[in-house]
Order: C-alpha cells, then sequence, then structure tokens
C-alpha cells in the first residue's frame, strides 16, 4: 500500500503474514512465509527448547498495524498440517 501527496511517494509499508499461535494459553504472535491454516499446529525452537502449538489466527499485517512491532518478532520454526 502506497500513500503520496503531489505525486510522490510519501511511505511504503511492507505486509508480512502473521500467526497467533496458542502453547496452552499462552498466545504469541510469529511471522510466517511457509503456508498455514487456522487449527495447524506451529512449532517454535528457542533458547528455552521447542514447543509446539495450534495456530489460532492468521492475517496480513503492515508494520503500522500489526499487533506487535515487527522488531520484536520472529519466524515461526514450522508447521505440521
Amino acid at each position: 500500500m502506497e500513500h503520496s501527496m503531489s505525486g510522490g511517494v510519501i511511505k511504503k509499508y511492507a505486509s508480512r503474514t502473521l500467526i497467533r499461535v496458542d502453547f496452552g494459553g499462552e498466545k504469541k504472535w510469529f511471522f510466517c512465509d511457509l503456508p498455514v491454516f487456522e487449527g495447524d499446529k506451529a512449532k517454535e525452537i528457542s533458547a528455552k527448547g521447542e514447543r509446539a502449538g495450534v495456530v489460532e489466527k492468521v492475517e496480513v499485517f503492515t508494520s503500522d498495524s500489526s499487533p506487535v512491532p515487527f522488531a520484536r518478532l520472529t519466524e515461526i520454526s514450522s508447521i505440521e498440517f
């Protein structure tokens, strides 16, 4: 999406697919460039280890509309169908 004024581009917003995963009551947002649907199982691998959760929501956001700042998000490790 671009906003323009007097023929010039002010800012171009990058959009990303985000998923919200429920890890047994703890909900967390991730970037996801993999094919994914609500109800799929998603795996997160972090310094704390590996855990799986259920994808609750799949949405495309721009950096200014994201529920979590893009800088704080990480990629989901894998999706299981």
